[in-house]
């Protein structure tokens, strides 16, 4: 495996370079390298709690209402993010340094890494450079990976997981147990990320695994087992995590804020009266898939046809025929298919429906299986060389940068609240914040440490007289502040 890492084409560490850049620029320029979201900031006080060197922390013992962000839950007096602990596990690395949004830059050049690995270990070099060439420029993909959403982690991680997959069922491969330790690994980090987005993936490639070991006669038992036993030591954080935090490992966080957060349909599913029913889902599919297939390549639609999926079908239908091709954009469908199930939209606006983009790395290899296939003669292949940098344009203009403006002050939260305080100069303080909306605090709260006391600046929601001063007698030696940013001069003392 370090022989062929070494013998990478440099042209791939361009495109993994331009990733990480890109996915800079998104995460400062658009995002300001601050959550939006409510996942983004539970994602972010999770990750704190980890670089604390704790799994949860104690529930605010004065005024808890007033430190309120969604999804952070409280739970038997302790605090904690409602997702698994995979993501911010590896955002807590960014949190020590103080940098959380290098982890999804890192992750979005391993991502185009994985896409090139697969492409080329499946086809060949050229197939791998098109891929990774078309995933630096698709608008869902750059996007996402500037956000602290855990999508652009799992990405690389199932890209990686598929290609290493691949390389342990060759019986030629030298290091076939090498490889299928690092699948294990990454499908059990993929699940303990986002656990239904592994299942759906990960599905496919067990009965592979059933139908190798039948047709071996278990020759390839060993091979799997190492897989095997690699997803287990991962997939063990999760129940361990659950344990600690709820003390069940078999809880599902997401319904300790939700209780219908389920996948499934019926009454007891989702959100809306009456659950989540099939005629809701078809409503969703047929907003979110129209957006997918902008958000693809950001190529046009023309007389009604989205060009982003030309050249999947030409990988699929132009000879020579692969089925290989079809399993990839097998694996990106089933993942639309399957969260039908779930009762949220996959999303729109800004990022695209992002729960599909785990698929991405599939449909950017076959894609670029049917422009080479097309190309193979002289003069569609001189089609290409023109069309294709002109659908890379239009695709910055007319959807990555609508999109990065739109992203511009997101709920409102900008870095400038932040700078105001830092610019302030205040220690030792606790900041009254006045919020209209859970968005208005959040603007300074994800800067709050997550053991309220450890923090050199603590920011509460101001919540009126009474209830501030019950926060004031439980920090009496701190500072008093408070913080409305619809003043002319935002931050004064307290008299």
């Amino acid at each position: 495996m370090i022989n062929h890492v070494r013998r990478l084409n440099p042209k791939v560490s361009i495109l993994c370079s331009a990733a990480f850049v890109l996915a800079t620029a998104i995460a400062w320029g658009v995002f300001g390298a601050l959550p939006h979201l409510e996942d983004e900031q539970a994602n972010v006080f999770q990750a704190k709690v980890f670089a604390s060197g704790r799994v949860t922390v104690d529930v605010p013992r004065v005024q808890s209402g007033a430190f309120f962000i969604p999804f952070i839950v409280q739970f038997n007096g302790q605090q904690f993010g409602k997702y698994p602990p995979g993501y911010p596990l590896a955002l807590a690395l960014g949190e020590l340094i103080g940098q959380p949004w290098l982890i999804n830059s890192i992750a979005a050049a391993l991502g185009v890494l994985g896409a090139y690995l697969l492409g080329r270990d499946l086809f060949d070099e050229d197939t791998g450079l098109l891929a990774a060439a078309l995933g630096v420029t698709s608008p869902m993909f750059v996007m996402v990976s500037g956000t602290l959403l855990a999508h652009s982690t799992t990405l690389a991680a199932l890209v990686f997981f598929a290609w290493a997959f691949v390389r342990a069922r060759r019986s030629a491969e030298p290091q076939r147990y090498r490889f299928a330790v690092l699948a294990g690994v990454s499908i059990g980090w993929a699940t303990i990320t986002r656990p239904f987005t592994a299942i759906v993936i990960g599905g496919p490639f067990v009965l592979i695994v059933l139908f190798d070991l039948i047709r071996s006669r278990r020759r390839l038992l060993s091979i799997y087992f190492c897989m095997a036993i690699a997803f287990a030591a991962i997939f063990s954080i999760l129940p361990i995590f659950n344990l600690i935090a709820t003390g069940s490992p078999t809880t599902n966080t997401y319904t300790l804020w939700w209780p219908q957060d389920m996948i499934g349909f019926g009454p007891q599913f989702g959100m809306a009266t009456g659950g989540h029913t099939w005629q809701m889902a078809l409503v969703d599919l047929n907003l979110d898939f129209p957006d997918f297939s902008q958000t693809l390549f950001g190529w046009p639609i023309v007389f009604g046809l989205p060009l982003a999926w030309l050249p999947i079908a030409l990988g699929l239908i132009w000879p020579k025929f692969d089925k290989r091709d079809w399993g990839l954009v097998f694996l990106a469908l089933l993942l639309v298919a399957a969260h039908m199930a779930y009762w949220a939209r996959s999303g729109g606006g800004v990022y695209g429906p992002r729960y599909y983009s785990e698929g991405l790395p599939f449909l950017w290899i076959v894609a670029a299986r049917g422009l080479l296939k097309f190309g193979a003669t002289v003069w569609p292949r001189r089609l290409i060389k023109i069309a294709l940098p002109v659908l890379i344009l239009w695709g910055v203009v007319f959807a990555t940068y609508p999109r990065m403006i739109d992203g511009f002050n997101l709920f409102n939260i900008t870095r400038r609240d932040a700078s105001l305080i830092a610019t302030a100069n205040i220690h030792h303080a606790l900041v009254f914040v006045r919020s209209r909306y859970w968005t208005d605090y959040a603007n300074l709260a994800w800067l709050n440490h997550p053991n309220l006391s450890d923090g050199d600046i603590i920011f509460a929601q101001d919540s009126g007289s009474m209830a501030n001063q019950y926060l004031m007698q439980a920090y009496p030696d701190r500072t008093v502040y408070y913080y409305d940013r619809q003043q002319s001069i935002p931050l004064v003392a307290a008299r």
